[in-house]
């Protein structure tokens, strides 16, 4: 999940709780103790049971957020770690037109479950950054060679997190770049107390929200939300 994506979850969440504190005045409200990210995924941190149970069963209701979402609940230690990619494509292409294409010159990568997670705007001397969420097993092959992919009339690379003893570093991702870039910040301290309109990302450690790997259960206030592909 980017982090613009969050806010308008966010704020559907909110809208959410205001619902509850207007329909159902009597009763304890849902509350929440932080948030943050952990690999990608939203992380909450609910207070108590019925908060859990309230955000499993408000989440996958949410309507009006982006085309295909559908989000649910699950457990933190059901998160998985999913790849990312960083790649400069040559010349200024719509991104998921310059992923098809990728997908179509290199079939025998692994590619079908591969997203586009953010276009850069385009570089002065032409060409943009495009940073796609790629698996494990594609991971695993471009690194032996150090991301190298046929694009177009040539060949592009893969900026990966996994670094190949041969490559120096030259195809390789500076730690926290790919979260930095999607304005994500990684799970640190559940104190953190940050207003709906606040542009920096709130920080916890305990809940989660997600939008590629399959649906997980849940099992403790610890919990994520995810979307199948």
């Amino acid at each position: 999940m980017s982090a613009e994506r969050w806010r308008l979850t966010h704020s559907k969440l909110v809208d959410a709780l205001f619902v509850r504190m207007e329909n159902v005045p009597d009763s304890p409200m849902p509350t929440f103790e932080g948030t943050g990210w952990l690999n990608g995924v939203k992380i909450l941190t609910c207070k108590d049971d019925p908060t859990l149970q309230w955000l499993q069963a408000t989440v996958p209701k949410l309507d009006g957020l982006w085309e295909g979402a559908k989000l649910d609940v699950v457990d933190r230690n059901n998160i998985p770690s999913m790849p990312k990619a960083k790649v400069l494509f040559p010349i200024v292409v719509q991104g998921e037109r310059a992923l098809q294409l990728l997908k179509k010159q290199n079939p025998a990568i692994p590619t079908s479950d591969w997203s586009v997670l953010k276009v850069d705007e385009p570089l002065p001397s032409g060409g943009q950054h495009v940073i796609i969420q790629i698996n494990k097993e594609a991971e695993d092959l471009l690194y032996k060679r150090n991301g190298k992919m046929a694009w177009g009339l040539g060949s592009v690379y893969l900026r990966l997190k996994k670094r190949h003893p041969n490559d120096q570093d030259t195809h390789t991702l500076r730690s926290g770049e790919v979260e930095a870039d999607l304005g994500l910040e990684i799970v640190t301290d559940a104190t953190q107390n940050l207003s709906l309109t606040d542009k920096t990302e709130e920080v916890g450690e305990e809940l989660s929200m997600q939008t590629d790997p399959p649906a997980s259960l849940l099992t403790s206030n610890e919990c994520a939300a995810t979307q199948p592909p």
